[in-house]
């Protein structure tokens, strides 16, 4: 880094103007944030979101659903009173632990802006309402940029490598057709 004040796990964020060229540098930094959430060898998915949840200072929920043609294969939801992490739930397990890693890899890295607790004068106030599913396939990832996208993916791989997943939902024989079925979709 540029010799700045780290910032505490689930409050780090890429100094303003800097983007660190080359997967080699950010590969060592997401390493030693995974090294910090303390885990250890052969977690699961529920282990790591209360690790993330500890970190964060705020509750994580997985929440399977099918994901409409033209969705990602996951987000993640920030609500004033929790995080939402939402995958598709038709494919494999693995795939959907990779999907979660790489969700919770945005929350750790905090890329994600903060929610903001409802007041009582907006609360008051009646605003239009949006269907979120609607609002989710417009919007997809495009408040992500291409910087918090390659660590997401670096962190999230680091956590991936941290957990158990049941017998037979790791091969390669059942990933494939789990990601045939979303070919040519955005994920």
């Amino acid at each position: 880094m540029t010799g700045q004040q780290e910032t505490p796990l689930g409050h780090w964020r890429l100094p303003e103007g800097e983007h660190v060229r080359g997967v080699g540098r950010t590969r060592r930094r997401m390493r030693a944030v995974a090294r910090q959430l303390g885990l250890p060898p052969l977690s699961t998915v529920e282990e790591l979101c209360t690790a993330v949840a500890e970190r964060t200072g705020r509750p994580v929920r997985l929440a399977p659903r099918r994901m409409r043609v033209g969705e990602p294969s996951g987000f993640v939801e920030r609500l004033p009173g929790e995080d939402v992490v939402h995958f598709e739930q038709e494919t494999s397990g693995l795939h959907q632990a990779h999907i979660v890693c790489h969700e919770l890899a945005h929350l750790l890295c905090g890329h994600l802006p903060e929610a903001a607790p409802p007041d009582a004068e907006t609360a008051a106030v009646e605003l239009p309402t949006i269907d979120p599913d609607v609002l989710r396939m417009v919007l997809g990832r495009s408040h992500y940029d291409d910087a918090a996208e390659e660590e997401a993916e670096v962190l999230g791989a680091e956590l991936l490598r941290i957990l158990v997943l049941a017998p037979g939902a790791g091969t390669t024989s059942q990933l494939a057709p789990a990601l045939e079925h979303r070919k040519g979709q955005h994920v």
